[in-house]
């Protein structure tokens, strides 16, 4: 297998221009070459954008169309509508005679469209009212089609369903009172959908993009952070048992989560994974703060103090990190 040629930035041609004697004119040749975008690549930045955008509008159109002309549509039409938009784009998603970036955006408007006619045939029949019905069959239908897939948007789409899926489950089947449980659960879902993809039991060659796994990174911070917030603030004498149920296991897996986030991104130098355990373990400093001198006129100046000093320090050590393991690879 040919191995991917690895990609010239802006930031490699300074570093060279800053430790080598390059001259003026060649260096210049250099950054119009690699330091900006050429016109092919806004060629395929425009068409790509473009075919998002249509794509955008037009299942928007689809689904502004329904709703307007609900009571005057018969039922033949409504199905016939959708099933024609949901052969289309699954076509689109596997046929071989388009672009690999038309078989993505086919293969997400197919998921997408077929969370619409699962929503038809609940209007239409009356199959229930109850709006995790809707997405629990709408994730099942929809799994083995991103199992197949090897795309990193139809992951990020199946990561939504999955967590809306939850939080519907969470509130309306199985009621769970206690906020904490609610993170554990939420944060394990995550962790569980971060790791799935990039197992290789289906594509052993399929490379998961960095976006996917930055915005589960970032849930997941964001998730044991608040997590550790709500363990703070939280007084047992305000709170039913039921409510405090899991606090102490909420405490112990952001602890376990951010510590491992800084530890690991450290070892592995993944700036990304490093400055986003930082962030969350600068903010549950923070909450530590407020917590023990709650609304003093003292507390404003340490918050304050603690704030600057905090992001300071998150950017002037990311910064550097940055830099410096970049070099290395």
């Amino acid at each position: 297998m040919k191995e991917k040629e690895k990609k010239i930035t802006k930031h490699d041609l300074f570093l060279l221009q800053e430790h080598s004697s390059i001259d003026h004119a060649y260096f210049k040749r250099l950054y119009l070459q690699y330091g900006v975008a050429s016109e092919q690549q806004w060629k395929e930045f425009g068409y790509y954008a473009l075919l998002v955008c249509g794509i955008g509008f037009l299942l928007s159109g689809i689904g502004f169309f329904f709703a307007f002309n609900w009571d005057q549509m018969s039922v033949w039409i409504k199905f016939s509508i959708v099933g024609l938009g949901i052969v289309v784009s699954a076509y689109g998603a596997m046929s071989s005679r388009v672009k690999e970036g038309i078989n993505t955006i086919s293969l997400l408007a197919t998921s997408i469209l077929i969370g619409v006619l699962l929503a038809v045939f609940g209007q239409t029949y009356q199959t229930g009212a109850n709006a995790y019905d809707l997405f629990l069959t709408w994730l099942i239908v929809v799994t083995p089609l991103t199992l197949v897939s090897q795309s990193t948007y139809q992951w990020l789409f199946f990561s939504i369903l999955a967590n809306t899926t939850l939080i519907l489950a969470l509130v309306q089947v199985l009621e769970v009172a206690s906020v904490f449980l609610g993170i554990i659960y939420l944060i394990s879902t995550n962790l569980l959908l971060l790791l799935l993809p990039q197992l290789r039991f289906v594509h052993p060659n399929f490379e998961l993009g960095n976006l996917y796994k930055q915005i589960q990174s970032i849930a997941v911070y964001v998730l044991a952070t608040a997590g550790f917030g709500f363990w703070v603030f939280s007084k047992e004498t305000n709170y039913s048992p039921n409510e405090l149920q899991g606090a102490l296991w909420n405490f112990i897996l952001a602890i376990v989560l951010i510590g491992g986030g800084v530890a690991l991104g450290w070892r592995q130098k993944q700036i990304y994974l490093f400055s986003y355990a930082l962030i969350a373990a600068v903010s549950c400093g923070l909450m530590i703060w407020m917590k023990l001198f709650e609304d003093t006129a003292e507390g404003l100046l340490v918050y304050m103090l603690y704030a600057l000093g905090g992001i300071f320090f998150i950017i002037k050590l990311v910064s550097n990190k940055s830099k410096a393991w970049k070099d290395e690879n």
